[in-house]
């Protein structure tokens, strides 16, 4: 007996998004990033990100390298948004932190630089 009130059916209501951005559905990849700064959007082609380092720490570092800039990304639980960058699922990624960090279970980015390489 199974605790799914239909098993192997899809529920009928989506998940909620994540609050930290945007993935693609399964079996797809993204072919641009996003990054929602507060007082702007910039958007790279996800082909021109060279290599990505995430290090742990308070606060966790996710830094990302194309050829000319570098995009720092600021925060804790960031294994999440790492796992969407491998599998080139990350289509966009937006500050969500608060002083309330238990609202939701995930990621928190606390902040998002893009700087010269």
């Amino acid at each position: 007996m199974s605790i799914e009130p239909h098993p192997g059916k899809k529920p009928l209501v989506r998940p909620s998004p994540p609050s930290w951005g945007e993935i693609a559905p399964d079996g797809q990849t993204a072919l641009v990033v996003r990054f929602a700064l507060g007082d702007r959007v910039v958007t790279f082609p996800a082909a021109e990100f060279k290599r990505w380092e995430h290090a742990a720490g308070e606060p966790e570092l996710l830094t990302i390298s194309t050829g000319k800039e570098q995009i720092v990304i600021e925060g804790r639980e960031l294994a999440e948004v790492r796992a969407a960058l491998d599998l080139g699922r990350l289509c966009e990624l937006r500050v969500n932190y608060s002083r309330s960090a238990g609202v939701r279970p995930g990621p928190r980015v606390r902040q998002i630089t893009i700087e010269p390489a």
